[in-house]
């Protein structure tokens, strides 16, 4: 079941700060230190989730070196059994092909897992940005916030 998409609300500034209407009608006042917290939380979930991009990324290159590993043990079994000799080296090497294995499962559990979170992030920044967009827009449009939106912040 999807959620219902975000519905943006409307804002008005004045010298009291901004006043924001839902879409079921409900009136806040936000001071200006409440619409940059509001800013900075958009800002941090939008951070978490390029975090938990690279995050994946690294995730998958470990599968991929894990596999890479896995292949070389066994070449490197293949040889020494070929040659009839080290019976324990081959079985080191099957126990270090083992772990690598689960390595590498480890890692591609751990992407998946990472990707979820990171689409958690961006869809939480995106839904932020659609529902308080206008809250920022008021602060940026309003006579108060001229010559600089960064006084109507540090006045409040």
């Amino acid at each position: 079941m999807q959620p219902n998409p975000p519905v943006p609300h409307t804002a008005t500034v004045d010298d009291k700060g901004v006043h924001v209407t839902t879409a079921a009608g409900k009136s806040r006042t936000y001071s200006g230190g409440e619409v940059m917290t509001l800013t900075q939380v958009i800002d941090l979930a939008e951070g978490a989730a390029t975090l938990c991009q690279s995050s994946s990324e690294k995730c998958l290159e470990l599968v991929d070196e894990s596999a890479e590993l896995a292949a070389d043990c066994d070449v490197l079994i293949a040889d020494i059994t070929e040659k009839g000799v080290g019976a324990n080296l081959i079985a080191k090497c099957e126990f270090l092909k083992e772990h690598l294995d689960l390595q590498a499962a480890a890692a591609k559990k751990l992407h998946d897992q990472i990707q979820g979170g990171e689409e958690a992030c961006r869809t939480a920044s995106a839904n932020a940005e659609v529902r308080h967009g206008a809250i920022f827009q008021a602060v940026a449009d309003s006579p108060l916030t001229k010559p600089a939106e960064r006084d109507f912040y540090n006045a409040r």
